[in-house]
């Protein structure tokens, strides 16, 4: 774990081999296939404000908290979030405040999808300080010179401005990898995906996590099914960030914390 946190702090990411048997990884791969076919979502025809959401040249299955209980075993993963909670914890109170998932994503980069712009997940240049974000990336496939693989601008979780569209910089860095491995990076690390430059797909899960202050891509609590809750371990029901949901006044709470779970089919 040591080198793996020396790396974070140092380089801006960290890559983990082998946390995932291919055949897990094949399973999330066909499972993803199917739940994209099956919601049918055309993503260009929504009001995002990015280019990022472009999803022209991809698949993308967002929200897979909620579309199976088999994404938890990467989601939750020990490794992962093990690694992620001492850069999220450290400099909160007594280094144990909650840290949460704000976003969860399986990607699919189409044969000869074009090169994603770079970008950070912090929404802040990191200038170095206590990291808001973190970002687990895990290889469904390998990810190699040709297919899109994950590439970062080094050491730019320590600058204090942001990429510039379609500039390549001089110490950018692929990261290549087998399916099952898992890059874990800084949020403010500048990262993008490479243009696919062969004829097959390029699969990934990507998942996000914060400090328990910052808002989630999407009503993450609101949005959770029963039956899923009542699947979740403790850790994974904090990890969703039960426990931190806003009151709706002040006669309902007075803090965002609360000693209960939120749950959204109990709500009046």
């Amino acid at each position: 774990m040591s080198i793996h946190i020396k790396n974070i702090q140092k380089k801006g990411f960290t890559l983990i081999p082998k946390v995932f048997k291919k055949t897990v990884c094949d399973y999330a791969k066909n499972l993803s296939n199917r739940l994209i076919r099956e919601s049918n979502i055309d993503f260009n025809n929504h009001d995002s404000q990015s280019c990022l959401a472009d999803k022209t040249g991809e698949k993308v299955l967002n929200n897979i908290q909620n579309k199976d209980y088999f994404f938890f075993q990467f989601i939750s993963n020990k490794k992962i979030c093990g690694l992620v909670s001492h850069f999220l914890q450290k400099g909160s109170y007594k280094n144990k405040e909650p840290f949460h998932l704000i976003n969860t994503q399986v990607r699919c980069l189409n044969p000869y999808a074009k090169k994603q712009q770079l970008h950070l997940d912090s929404n802040l240049p990191g200038k170095g300080g206590f990291p808001l974000v973190m970002l687990a990336i895990v290889m469904l496939d390998d990810f190699n010179q040709n297919n899109g693989a994950t590439r970062v601008v080094l050491d730019s979780h320590f600058r204090d401005d942001y990429a510039l569209p379609n500039k390549t910089y001089d110490n950018e860095f692929k990261i290549y990898g087998k399916a099952g491995d898992v890059i874990v990076l800084n949020g403010a690390l500048w990262h993008g995906s490479e243009k696919n430059k062969t004829d097959n797909e390029r699969w990934s899960i990507n998942i996000g996590y914060a400090r328990w202050f910052i808002k989630p891509s999407f009503d993450i609590p609101r949005s959770l099914k029963k039956e899923t809750y009542l699947r979740m371990s403790l850790f994974e029901r904090e990890l969703l960030g039960l426990k931190t949901v806003p009151p709706i006044n002040e006669f309902q709470r007075l803090t965002r914390k609360s000693k209960n779970d939120f749950l959204n089919w109990e709500e009046v």
